[in-house]
């Protein structure tokens, strides 16, 4: 008989459960052994029970464990008494307008937990394009089933698209995680895997909301994800994270661009211009609210005149990328996302913006890159992912007008970069990488 290994990525329920099979022991074997009821072993062995160290003691001398089970006890982390309910929620924005679809959505997944029973914890990524609004989206809802999550609301910016380039690690966001838990830092384990086991096993019978805010990638989210099924995860990001849904079974939601009653229901809370008759102008704030914002924002430094007359146009679309903020305007915000690009995805981004119409299909992206259709896919697909490119079909995609204008403004930039630099008018100026 081959002997199996416990993993640090296990949970002691799970590990106890796999020694007792190895052994070919029933339920009401080991309960006899260790004198313990059947029905505890059993809550304990689903997750439902933390065990007592006297109990994981009787275990692993009667199922002759060496102290692996013991070992799981020591990873398991304790709480200091007379901890608060962590709810870390940020505050969400007075103004937030529409996105009842998406709302639906993260309702019904909240739905799904109910119903989970003695499954698997729920896990949701909402992802969509850069200032298409995932975080308010996810706060507000937040706020609104707070209610629903007694032990508390957990929540992590993790800094995937942010102008620091350096996402958060999962290994600090574990013990920021733990210690507002209440466990004791001193005493939580060093290792990733074991950290990440001993924050499964804490979260145990717990039922919390935990928001993963602006991730990276699935490999930085996985560590973070509880295994309760009284518990629910929800992931923001830029990129589809493609792997956490096929992967490890989470379910997906794409926050969309506004609508127009959407957008026109926003531009009245904020005291901008009604939105110009069907036909007119194409308006570039009918479809990201962050642009909805600066354009409200703007409006008088445009001559007070009709803003979504102007926001087709050069002149505006200027204002959405020099708001005179670093963090809240649209050329920060898309280049972010340009700098998670590898290089050969960043060229063509910067060919086909400068090369193609609204829309391109993959055959005509082929030629302008100077490749064959499968590469040219390949190309657009990545685009697609992190939401540079809209997938209209199969072999179709869409630049939106906001990325247009942000690979103009690149462009102008990156001119003015060079010159900086050959006429040593700036010393340390550093070139944006491609």
């Amino acid at each position: 008989m081959t002997k199996r290994v416990i993993s640090a990525n296990v949970s002691f329920g799970s590990s106890l459960r796999l020694l007792r099979e190895e052994r070919g022991l029933s339920l009401g074997d080991l309960a006899r052994l260790v004198n313990y009821s059947r029905s505890h072993l059993s809550r304990v062995e689903t997750g439902k029970k933390q065990p007592a160290e006297g109990l994981v003691r009787l275990c692993d001398e009667a199922l002759e464990a060496k102290g692996s089970l013991l070992a799981l006890l020591v990873r398991a982390p304790r709480r200091q008494s007379g901890r608060m309910c962590p709810i870390q929620l940020p505050r969400s924005i007075s103004d937030f307008t529409g996105r009842e679809g998406a709302l639906d959505e993260l309702n019904a997944m909240l739905s799904e937990v109910h119903r989970q029973g003695d499954g698997q914890a729920v896990v949701t990524v909402v992802e969509g394009a850069a200032g298409v609004g995932k975080t308010a989206t996810v706060v507000h809802w937040g706020h609104r089933v707070r209610s629903h999550f007694p032990d508390g609301v957990l929540f992590a910016d993790l800094q995937g698209f942010s102008p620091g380039g350096r996402p958060v690690s999962s290994h600090q966001v574990l013990r920021n995680f733990m210690t507002a838990l209440g466990a004791v830092p001193d005493e939580l384990p060093r290792e990733l895997p074991h950290l990440a086991a001993s924050y499964r096993s804490l979260l145990t019978g717990q039922r919390l909301l935990i928001v993963l805010d602006n991730a990276a990638s699935a490999e930085q989210v996985r560590p973070l994800l509880p295994a309760s099924p009284r518990c629910m995860a929800v992931v923001t990001s830029r990129s589809r994270l493609t792997g956490l849904v096929t992967r490890d079974g989470s379910y997906r939601i794409t926050v969309p661009h506004l609508t127009e009653s959407e957008c026109a229901k926003l531009l009245s809370r904020l005291g901008g211009a009604p939105l110009p008759p069907k036909g007119k102008a194409h308006c570039v704030c009918r479809y990201l609210p962050l642009t909805v914002r600066i354009a409200a924002e703007r409006r008088e430094s445009v001559g007070g005149m009709d803003i979504c007359e102007r926001c087709g146009s050069d002149s505006l679309l200027k204002y959405l990328y020099n708001t005179g903020d670093d963090v809240s305007n649209m050329y920060t915000a898309l280049s972010w996302s340009y700098r998670y690009l590898q290089p050969e995805a960043a060229r063509g981004f910067r060919l086909l913006a400068a090369g193609v119409g609204d829309t391109v299909t993959v055959s005509e992206a082929g030629r302008l890159l100077g490749t064959d259709v499968m590469w040219a896919r390949k190309v657009l697909d990545s685009l697609a992912d992190i939401h540079l490119l809209q997938r209209l079909s199969r072999d179709e995609y869409h630049f939106p007008k906001t990325v247009k204008g942000f690979a103009r403004e690149l462009a102008g930039r990156d001119v003015q970069r060079f010159a900086y630099a050959r006429h040593g008018a700036r010393q340390g100026y550093e070139l944006l990488s491609y």
